[in-house]
């Protein structure tokens, strides 16, 4: 009867696995979609900019129009940045090549990408703050140099 109970746990645990991947999914899907909707509106609003420009409506027409385009281009990036974090990747600040999470430089224009203090640079887990070590791979992050130069500092 136990390896029927461990036969069921089992079961239900990877049904539990299945079920939160195809949640991800399909919240990924969802988020494509929108996407793809916001990029036509972004189309739809240059399209308005230009007509307005052509005749000469009054400046705060445009500026209203301006400002929906800022607002959907906000939109677009903050969506962006979403789906690259669901694939590993970042995107460049020089040339918006996309990169591996874990890379240091862009390796189409050699820029050094920013490092997130709150992650870890060897394994990229998310550090607990004051840190000394990373709880994921037991890499040593900044602490524990910052501790090294006190105490030469000290002597």
């Amino acid at each position: 009867m136990a390896i029927f109970d461990d036969v069921v746990v089992n079961a239900k645990s990877a049904a539990s696995v299945v079920s939160k991947k195809a949640g991800e999914i399909f919240d990924l899907s969802k988020l494509r979609i929108s996407l793809a909707s916001l990029r036509a509106d972004l189309s739809k609003q240059y399209q308005a900019l230009g007509e307005a420009f052509y005749n000469g409506d009054p400046a705060e027409e445009i500026e209203a129009i301006k400002e929906e385009i800022t607002t959907i281009k906000q939109n677009i990036a903050d969506i962006e940045n979403v789906l690259a974090n669901a694939k590993n990747t970042v995107t460049c600040p020089a040339c918006g090549e996309k990169l591996n999470k874990n890379a240091k430089y862009c390796f189409t224009c050699g820029t050094a990408l920013p490092v997130d203090k709150n992650k870890c640079p060897s394994c990229g887990a998310k550090l607990v703050e004051g840190a000394k070590f990373c709880a994921a791979c037991g890499t040593a992050v900044g602490n524990v140099e910052e501790e090294k130069t006190e105490e030469k500092t000290e002597e």
